[in-house]
């Protein structure tokens, strides 16, 4: 039997389902998801172990346009994943239009990395007519897949294996433990819930000028079964503050309790959360704190 591993980038706009899809193929939640788009900032490894060799998934940020503010970390994030995979996973929503379609396709082919296309959200179609994502591939000519990942996760994940898994060099051994699902520290993990609890309950346009970071991380010792988490949510005006806060405290309450439960169920214990909220007038615009809260490119 010939054994394969390597890097596999999930490449898609932002909200095509790119970490439902990891989080599908691992079952368990590893990347943080919302119906918002630009959730995903910093890439996620996600790793797939099976006899026949390690899938080490990377969920990117979405492509973007724009390149303003954190955008430019976001798009340099994008051309590092891409960089360092050996096969990429071109990601469609089924309303992707031609253009964009178009551009991610070409960004796959100019990574010179062999690639496959997958149209998610496979439950949601619905008539005769093909939807534009679909469309636009046919008249392509290129090979692709629709798939439900939330729907039919068994059949999802065998398909990306039979498709992905020849696309990766041969290797003597995994490049993990075969037992690890991410290689994200917990630190990193806890940050990134929070900020899907934030982006999850506030309704406007103040997630996407936030931050998380973890100040303080206690594992469980002794006869106190507890984790303890401090963490501290870093927004660009004092007004979001407020806003972070909610009245009498009623938003930052909701973001921590959902927070914290999903922090409870993958450690599998009890969690005490502290959230506290600060003010960084223009850090998107801040190399320092850009560095200090993650947000530079990692050279692999």
């Amino acid at each position: 039997m010939i054994y394969r591993a390597g890097f596999v980038a999930l490449l898609g706009e932002p909200n095509a389902g790119k970490s439902t899809l990891l989080n599908a193929l691992l079952g368990e939640k590893v990347s943080i998801v919302s119906d918002r788009p630009q959730t995903t900032r910093q890439r996620v490894h996600g790793i797939f172990s099976i006899p026949q060799g390690q899938i080490v998934f990377v969920d990117a940020p979405g492509t973007l346009k724009s390149t303003s503010g954190i955008n430019t970390f976001l798009q340099e994030e994008v051309e590092s994943v891409l960089h360092s995979a050996d096969a990429v996973v071109v990601v469609l929503e089924p309303e992707t239009s031609k253009e964009s379609v178009t551009r991610l396709l070409d960004r796959a082919k100019a990574s010179k990395r062999p690639f496959i296309v997958i149209v998610t959200k496979g439950d949601l179609l619905r008539g005769d007519q093909a939807p534009k994502a679909v469309e636009t591939l046919i008249d392509s000519g290129l090979p692709f897949v629709v798939l439900s990942p939330l729907k039919r996760v068994e059949e999802t994940r065998q398909e990306i294996v039979d498709k992905v898994l020849p696309l990766l060099p041969e290797c003597e051994q995994p490049l993990f433990d075969e037992e690890m699902l991410t290689t994200e520290p917990m630190r990193k993990i806890a940050a990134e819930f929070v900020r899907e609890a934030c982006f999850k309950n506030i309704k406007d346009e103040v997630p996407y000028g936030l931050a998380v970071r973890v100040s303080k991380y206690e594992e469980p010792y002794g006869d106190k079964p507890v984790t303890k988490i401090y963490c501290d949510i870093i927004v660009e005006r004092s007004t979001h503050k407020g806003i972070v806060i909610g009245a009498k405290g009623q938003m930052i309450k909701a973001i921590g309790m959902e927070a914290r439960k999903a922090l409870e169920t993958l450690i599998g214990g009890q969690v005490f959360l502290d959230l506290h909220v600060d003010v960084r007038e223009g850090w998107t615009s801040n190399k320092r704190l850009m560095k200090e809260l993650g947000y530079v490119v990692v050279k692999e």
